[in-house]
């Protein structure tokens, strides 16, 4: 008879032990790559969708001399409720899936000094693809105007962090500009140092702009 030739048990075991290794090494790299990926297209997708009901109402009614005067309620009321298809309003944290009225919290765990809920300075809601939106009118302390939008890209599933699934945009106040990115009129350099991996505070809130201006894509220095 033939010898035949196969692996010892101890070959198989140290190739198993090698496979092991290996995974390990790559799945969460693969993962994470995977959940940027995911991150960028809901972002871009929830961009394009509240500046396509901009356009819309800015079409129809033009933009408010102040949405601050007319209030969070009518301001909503007259210039985004007929032109988005909203699924559901935010009158308790609870019921979006939230546990508290200030959720969210930077990349170095400080929580973010915004109410998700406060009927007299914003509008909170969810479109129908999921993704909750903050229409704010005004500042906590209700005496200037605040003309920026908070959307986070998974409602009240994790990590509801800042630059990770909770980012800014504005609305620019002239000449039918739309929505955009919180920092759009900042320079590159600021952009890049304030959402970067060596500051993980309130500078990420320029996150959704690095994003665009690297392409839709989540760079190196991304505080991930």
């Amino acid at each position: 008879m033939k010898n035949k030739q196969a692996f010892t048990l101890a070959e198989m075991l140290i190739t198993l032990g090698i496979i092991g290794v290996v995974a390990a090494m790559t799945i969460p790299a693969l993962m994470a790559h995977f959940q940027q990926e995911q991150t960028v297209t809901r972002l871009k997708k929830a961009l394009s969708v509240i500046n396509q009901a901009y356009r819309l109402s800015y079409d129809d009614v033009g933009e408010p001399e102040s949405a601050f005067k007319l209030g969070a309620e009518e301001y909503f009321k007259t210039y985004w409720a007929p032109y988005i298809k909203v699924l559901s309003y935010c009158e308790k944290p609870e019921s979006c899936g939230y546990n508290s009225n200030f959720p969210w919290k930077y990349p170095n765990g400080k929580k973010v000094a915004i109410a998700l809920i406060a009927p007299t300075a914003r509008t909170t809601f969810y479109s129908m693809d999921g993704v909750l939106y903050v229409i704010l009118t005004t500042h906590g302390d209700m005496t200037v105007p605040n003309y920026n939008i908070y959307i986070d890209i998974n409602g009240g599933n994790g990590p509801n962090q800042m630059g990770r699934d909770v980012f800014i945009l504005t609305r620019v106040q002239k000449d039918g500009g739309g929505v955009r990115p919180l920092g759009y009129n900042l320079s590159n350099e600021q952009i890049n140092n304030t959402c970067s991996k060596s500051n993980k505070g309130s500078g990420t809130g320029y996150c959704a702009e690095k994003i665009l201006r690297a392409g839709w894509k989540i760079d190196k220095n991304y505080p991930w």
